[in-house]
């Protein structure tokens, strides 16, 4: 589709201080094409400061409105940019961006940015990139080394909010240190790291803490009992059921206790919530809250749907065998193919190339490291 404003009509109003931003030009800034972000690099610290915050601030509320706004190229823009604010907002809008050359820069910013907001988002921003190592979706020897960071920077960084991200972002890990790290954090009982602790928790896919998670759904803290709910919700807890379905009746008030509730009850799914969810919206008169609801109901149909399968897979494995004679069996998918990347996708994720690496090994942990021995 065409966009409706150029480039360079948007530029002209980035720059016109004399007038107000026209709201109606910001998604002129999604998915732009090389040359448009040439042009707006050029220009770019001729933008006053306050503009650029500005800018930046609008976009992340609409992409995290519209999966479809992509302003992923405005980020990278704003990543050199020389105000913390700026780079913390950029960072926000490339969280989902997956792409390991994005990593010199991010790990960069964690071991030397002398803003702990900085700091934070870049540790919150290499969370995706544990997860999709998990997965083998990026060289083993690329999620090493963001572990290793995320690691340092839990240990020795003197904010705790850098520690606290630090934490957050291994929970996708499965190195053997993090469940301790956890445990430690949950331990704690100070506000701060128990919200981390439980975030991460949800994040690390592990049922192990299905207990501490559920201990927090009727926390006086509202902010800890958010990220229980939410992590009951990341962990599918059929025993959260119960006590969220009861939330939503008894603490409708509460938006974002409910607002977190519904979402959570989509993902576990069961007996009772699917007519909860529809009594729910019958009360409700907000938009967002309405399209929040629906969205649970698409979603608790795709996890209802996920269990049948899973039950029927189950059934299926007892006529294996029989399937092995008949040559019905499925072959074990390997590589690109059975992961659903074409090959270039594959060798993009996987290749050591072109991103300034030395996979070579390196020292201990313990050992201080600089610049030379990460990239």
């Amino acid at each position: 589709m065409q966009k409706e404003n150029t480039i360079t009509e948007v530029i002209q109003a980035l720059l016109d201080i004399e007038k107000p931003f026209p709201a109606s030009l910001l998604y002129a800034f999604s998915d732009l094409e090389p040359d448009e972000c040439t042009q707006l690099f050029a220009v770019w610290d001729q933008i006053p400061l306050q503009r650029r915050r500005a800018l930046l601030e609008d976009l992340s509320d609409i992409a995290e409105r519209d999966d479809l706004m992509l302003f992923e190229e405005v980020g990278r823009i704003a990543l050199d940019d020389s105000d913390p604010q700026v780079k913390v907002a950029a960072l926000d809008l490339l969280f989902q961006a997956e792409d390991t050359r994005l990593l010199p820069k991010f790990l960069s910013l964690l071991r030397d940015h002398a803003s702990d907001d900085v700091r934070a988002a870049a540790a919150n921003a290499l969370g995706p990139y544990v997860y999709m190592g998990e997965f083998e979706r990026i060289h083993a020897e690329q999620l090493r080394r963001v572990e290793n960071a995320l690691l340092k920077a839990y240990r020795e960084d003197a904010s705790e909010l850098v520690q606290r991200r630090a934490l957050e972002s291994l929970g996708y890990s499965s190195r053997e240190e993090v469940p301790d790290l956890l445990r430690a954090a949950y331990a704690s009982q100070e506000t701060g790291w128990l919200e981390s602790a439980l975030f991460a928790m949800g994040k690390s896919a592990d049922e192990h803490w299905k207990d501490l998670v559920l201990a927090h759904l009727k926390d006086e803290n509202l902010p800890v009992r958010l990220q229980a709910v939410h992590a009951a919700g990341e962990l599918a807890l059929e025993g959260a059921r119960a006590s969220l379905l009861r939330v939503l009746e008894r603490e409708f008030e509460l938006t974002d206790l409910r607002r977190e509730a519904v979402w959570a009850l989509s993902q576990i799914g069961g007996e009772g919530v699917e007519k909860a969810l529809e009594r729910l919206l019958e009360r409700l008169d907000d938009d967002e809250d309405i399209e929040l609801v629906e969205e649970a109901l698409d979603q608790l149909s795709f996890t209802e749907d996920k269990e049948f399968f899973s039950l029927l897979d189950l059934s299926l494995d007892d006529s294996a065998g029989e399937e092995s004679i008949l040559g019905l069996a499925d072959e074990e998918e390997e590589g690109w193919e059975g992961r659903g990347y074409n090959p270039e996708e594959w060798n993009a994720y996987t290749s050591n190339e072109d991103y300034g690496l030395d996979l070579e090994e390196e020292d201990d942990l313990d050992d201080e490291f600089d610049e030379d021995d990460l990239f």
